[in-house]
């Protein structure tokens, strides 16, 4: 009776084994799957994460530069232009910001470049104190000739608290001299300028940001290039 069980549990054996093999190759499988899936979550969460790290004086990001022409103080293009359009922005106002990322590039290249418009930018610094401080920052800046750089650092970096420490890295990233920098924003030089263009703008009716003033007509930045062409139409 042994010998003819033998055969039998041989065969039942090999069947185990194969079943076992059959199993531990899917057990490796699922785990490579398993590893393929977790690097690639985390190269996901990586992209996603460290574009947005919070901005710090540590960590300021860096804008990409802009072609500007005849850049004088707070304006660019040429002052004998047909059209002179005058920006009225808080560097902590979104929109305005928005307006940076989505609308300015179209302005410089299609206007400004081309000798149509002459454009400034006055801060209108409402929102909060550091609205009033990185306009005073972005004066010291002019002093130097980088206002504009310094304007486009501060929206790069929208969202971070502006104090003087953010301030100042900004500074040294645009490539300011930090000791006529630093003597200019200690002192306080451009407080009351900057109290002064709050109100110069309120006195024109003006109570959000961004708004436009395009040869005397103000407008918003929906209607910005609409109201430029129907300036120019009149020249």
């Amino acid at each position: 009776m042994a010998k003819t069980a033998q055969p039998e549990a041989k065969k039942v054996s090999r069947r185990d084994a194969f079943r076992a093999q059959r199993l531990s190759q899917q057990r490796r499988n699922r785990a490579i799957w398993i590893t393929i899936a977790t690097i690639a979550a985390l190269a996901v969460a990586a992209i996603l994460i460290i574009p947005n790290l919070p901005v710090s004086p540590e960590n300021v990001q860096t804008p990409e530069p802009r072609n500007r022409t005849q850049v004088q103080g707070t304006t660019a293009g040429d002052p004998n232009a047909p059209v002179t359009v005058v920006e009225y922005s808080d560097f902590n106002c979104v929109h305005c910001k928005n307006f940076w990322v989505e609308s300015e590039e179209q302005l410089l290249n299609d206007y400004i470049a081309t000798g149509k418009v002459y454009f400034q930018y006055v801060p209108m610094s409402f929102i909060s104190p550091t609205s009033f401080t990185a306009a005073e920052a972005a004066y010291c800046a002019m002093d130097q000739e980088k206002f504009w750089e310094y304007h486009d650092y501060i929206f790069a970096n929208f969202g971070a608290e502006f104090s003087s420490p953010m301030l100042k890295s900004i500074a040294e990233q645009v490539g300011l001299d930090m000791n006529a920098y630093n003597n200019c924003f200690n002192s306080g030089k451009y407080q009351l300028k900057v109290q002064q263009d709050l109100q110069s703008a309120q006195g024109q009716g003006i109570t959000s940001t961004p708004t436009f003033v395009v040869n005397g007509e103000k407008t918003d930045r929906g209607n910005l290039f609409a109201v430029i062409e129907k300036a120019l139409s009149e020249n």
